[in-house]
C-alpha cells in the first residue's frame, strides 16, 4: 500500500519540483535583468552631471534661463533616481528612458545637428527595445523622427535659436532637417533591429535550453525513481528468499538431521564401526550444509536489521567478517539519541548496511587491508556514515574504466545513496587507503506498526 502510494504521489512531486525549478530560473532571469538596469542607472547617474555640465559651461554659447534650469532638472534627475529606494528599479529605468529621451529632444532644439542629440536619441530607442520591448523601441523612434521635423520646422522658421551649428549645414532649411531625419530614422531601425533579433535569438536559445534542461531534470528525477523502485524489488526479494531459505529449507535440514541422529545412534547398537563413521561424517556434512544455508539467507537478508536495527545487524555482521578474515574491525557507533523505537525508514537502513557490505566486501578482496573502521552518528532525522580501510588504495579516476568494464560496486553504491537524495564521496589515493562517507537525511519513523 505504501509503494502504491508513493507510485501515485511521485510524479506530482517530480511535477512540482519542476515547477519549482521553473520558477526559480525565471527569477534568476528577473534578478539578472534588474542588476542590468541598475547598472544602467548607475552609468546614467554619472554621465549625466558631467554632461550637463559641459553643455552649460560651454564658452562660445549663452543659454537662456528655461533651458539652464532644464539641463540642471536632467543632470540631477538620474543620480535621484539611481539612489531613491521607490519606486521598483524596472519603473525608475522607465522614468530614466523617458527623461533621456527629454533630454535628447532638448539637446536637438538646443544645438541642432549635434553628433550628441542623435546618440542620446538612438541609445534611448535602444534601450526601450532591450527593456520595454520592440513596440516600445520603434515607439521612440517614430517619437525622435517626429522631433526631427518638429525642431526643424521651428527652426526654418527662427521660432528657435540654435547654438554651435556647422556653416556647410544650414539648420535653416527644411529639407536638412528632413534629410538627417530620415536617415536617423533608418539607422535607429537598423540598429534596434539588429539587437531586437540577436535578443529574440538568445530568449529563444535561452527557453529551448531552459526546456532541455527541464526534460532531463524530470528524467534524472524519473530515473531516481525507478532506481528506488528496483531497490525496494530487489530488497522485496531477498527478503523472501532469506526467509525461504531460513525457515523452509533450515527446518528440512534440521529434521533430516534429527534423523540421522536417530540412525547413527541406531547404527551404535547394531552396526559396526563403519557404518558409524559414515553417519558421523554424514551430521557433519548436514551441520555445514545448514551453515552455509545460513549464512546465504544472512547475506540476502540480515533478519537482526528488521527486528532491532542498524546498528545491531552491524554489529553481528561485522563480528562475523571479522571472524572469518582475522582482520580489525572496528564499529564506532551511537545510536539515535530520541527513543530506540525511532529510526529512519527501512529503506535508509538497508541503504547503510549495503554500503557497509559492499565496502568491505571491497577491502577483503583487493585492497589488503589490516584494519577497517566504521562509524555511524546519528543527528536527529540525519545519519552519518564512514568507512576507512588501510589498504593500497587506488587512482579514483579508474572508476569510470572499471565501471565501463561491469565492475559496478562503487558505482551501484553511490546511485544508491543519490536515489535518497543522499551524499556520496569516495577519497583513495595508491598506498593511502579508501574512505567512503555517506550522508543520508530523512524523517523518522516511529518502528510500532512500521511496516516497509
Amino acid at each position: 500500500m505504501q509503494a502504491q502510494q508513493q507510485s501515485e504521489d511521485e510524479p506530482a512531486t517530480a511535477g512540482g519540483t519542476l515547477a519549482i525549478e521553473y520558477e526559480t530560473r525565471r527569477e534568476g532571469i528577473e534578478s539578472w535583468r534588474r542588476k542590468v538596469l541598475r547598472g544602467m542607472l548607475t552609468v546614467a547617474a554619472v554621465i549625466a552631471p558631467i554632461v550637463a555640465v559641459i553643455a552649460l559651461s560651454s564658452p562660445s554659447t549663452r543659454h537662456s534661463w528655461p533651458r539652464i534650469a532644464m539641463f540642471i532638472a536632467a543632470g540631477l534627475a538620474f543620480p535621484a533616481l539611481r539612489l531613491l529606494p521607490w519606486p521598483s528599479v524596472v519603473a525608475r529605468a522607465s522614468v530614466a528612458i523617458g527623461l533621456a529621451f527629454a533630454s535628447g529632444v532638448l539637446s536637438l532644439a538646443t544645438f541642432g545637428f549635434s553628433a550628441g542629440s542623435g546618440v542620446v536619441l538612438m541609445g534611448t530607442s535602444v534601450f526601450a527595445v532591450i527593456f520595454l520591448g520592440r513596440a516600445q523601441g520603434l515607439l521612440f523612434i517614430a517619437l525622435s523622427v517626429a522631433a526631427f521635423f518638429v525642431v526643424g520646422a521651428l527652426a526654418a522658421e527662427g521660432s528657435i535659436p540654435l547654438l554651435g551649428m556647422a556653416a556647410d549645414l544650414d539648420p535653416h532649411r527644411m529639407r536638412n532637417w528632413t534629410r538627417v531625419g530620415i536617415s536617423f530614422a533608418f539607422l535607429s531601425i537598423l540598429v534596434t533591429t539588429a539587437i531586437d533579433l540577436v535578443i529574440r535569438q538568445v530568449e529563444a536559445t535561452s527557453r529551448a535550453t531552459s526546456q532541455a534542461l527541464g526534460r532531463l531534470r524530470l528524467a534524472h528525477e524519473h530515473l531516481g525513481q525507478l532506481h528506488r523502485r528496483l531497490d525496494a524489488t530487489e530488497e522485496e526479494e531477498r527478503r523472501s528468499l532469506s526467509r525461504e531459505l531460513h525457515d523452509e529449507l533450515g527446518q528440512t535440514l534440521t529434521a533430516l538431521k534429527m534423523q540421522l541422529q536417530l540412525g547413527e545412534h541406531a547404527f551404535r547398537l547394531s552396526a559396526g564401526a563403519g557404518a558409524r563413521v559414515a553417519a558421523v561424517d554424514s551430521l557433519l556434512l548436514v551441520d555445514d550444509l545448514i551453515s552455509r544455508v545460513r549464512k546465504i539467507a544472512v547475506d540476502l537478508r540480515p533478519p537482526l536489521l528488521d527486528e532491532v536495527g542498524l546498528v545491531s545487524a552491524l554489529r553481528v555482521y561485522l563480528d562475523g567478517q571479522a571472524a572469518l578474515s582475522g582482520l580489525a574491525i572496528k564499529l564506532h557507533a551511537d545510536e539515535p539519541p530520541a527513543d530506540r523505537d525511532r529510526r529512519l525508514p527501512a529503506d535508509f537502513e538497508i541503504t547503510c548496511f549495503r554500503v557497509v557490505q559492499e565496502s568491505v566486501t571491497n577491502a577483503l578482496r583487493h585492497a589488503a587491508a589490516h584494519r577497517i573502521e566504521i562509524r555511524i552518528a546519528h543527528h536527529g532525522d540525519r545519519v552519518a556514515l564512514s568507512i576507512k580501510d588501510d589498504g593500497c588504495g587506488f587512482a579514483p579516476s579508474i572508476l569510470d574504466a572499471a565501471a565501463a568494464r561491469g565492475h559496478l560496486g562503487i558505482v551501484g553504491m553511490r546511485e544508491r545513496v543519490r536515489a535518497r537524495g543522499g551524499r556520496f564521496e569516495l577519497t583513495s589515493r595508491p598506498a593511502g587507503g579508501t574512505t567512503i562517507e555517506v550522508e543520508l537525511t530523512a524523517p523518522a519513523i516511529d518502528r510500532p506498526g512500521y511496516q516497509e
